[in-house]
């Protein structure tokens, strides 16, 4: 199911005890005996078990479902990487079921529906349909691999059309997306792992149906990624978000209202 329910906090997704459990958690199997959940620090705090909970419905699917010691339930929902429960993630599975928590990063706390694609069957759906076809405003690419040590972990960049779509609701909002983007990924939070990149034409390339591989390159990255080939990162494991014209402030509200 591609639509996603955005609020995960950036102060409890960034807060490094648990990046340094989430790295750990991807390298062996989630869920020891009888489904449970394999002991991870980020199930000792409320904070930690957030964190835990959205990567559980990044990675299983909506058939799945294991258990947190005092038998709360963690829900699978997109299933990008629904074998976590028998073994390690793969560097792919690493980077799908990151992108897919960066686009639930809301640095206000609010819950706002938001309309996941990308080239993955977990994504697959009949987006011209309802309640799809509901998501009209384009929003942002999130890639990177929160699996890793790195001071980097993820990218965001956004699509050209929402700089008039947010001008066009509140004369308020700034005329730098960059801040209103890092305010939706990190919050107050100030080591904050993602690089906000600009527009998405400028670092990634489309193909026909409209995925896109991606660049940790600013600006140059759609033109000199393709020409030096393997010899520059890449992400193909990109997640592309829409939302409703009524939900783009709430996700934003840095804009404010006038």
């Amino acid at each position: 199911m591609p639509i996603g329910c955005n609020g995960l906090l950036p102060s409890d997704f960034w807060a490094p005890a648990n990046r340094t459990a989430l790295q750990a958690l991807g390298r062996a199997a989630l869920v020891g005996a009888k489904n449970f959940v394999v002991p991870t620090p980020l199930l000792g705090t409320s904070g930690g078990r957030s964190v835990l909970d959205y990567t559980v419905r990044c990675a299983l699917s909506s058939e799945q479902v294991v258990y947190g010691p005092d038998g709360r339930k963690f829900y699978g929902s997109f299933g990008f990487a629904p074998a976590w429960t028998t073994r390690a993630l793969t560097p792919s599975e690493q980077r799908w079921v990151s992108s897919c928590i960066f686009q639930h990063l809301n640095g206000t706390g609010e819950h706002v529906d938001i309309l996941l694609q990308g080239n993955h069957a977990a994504l697959d759906g009949p987006v011209d349909e309802e309640p799809y076809s509901e998501f009209v405003v384009h929003d942002a690419t999130m890639y990177g691999n929160a699996f890793l040590s790195s001071t980097i972990a993820g990218y965001a960049c956004i699509d050209p059309d929402l700089t008039g779509e947010l001008s066009s609701l509140s004369l308020s909002c700034p005329l730098d997306l960059s801040l209103l983007s890092l305010e939706r990924l990190c919050g107050h939070v100030p080591t904050c792992g993602i690089a906000f990149l600009g527009l998405c034409d400028l670092t990634c390339v489309k193909n026909a149906a409209g995925d896109q591989t991606c660049y940790p390159l600013p600006l140059l990255g759609a033109v000199l990624g393709p020409l030096l080939g393997p010899s520059v990162q890449s992400y193909s494991e990109t997640i592309r978000s829409e939302v409703r014209d009524s939900d783009l402030l709430p996700l934003y509200n840095g804009c404010g209202l006038l």
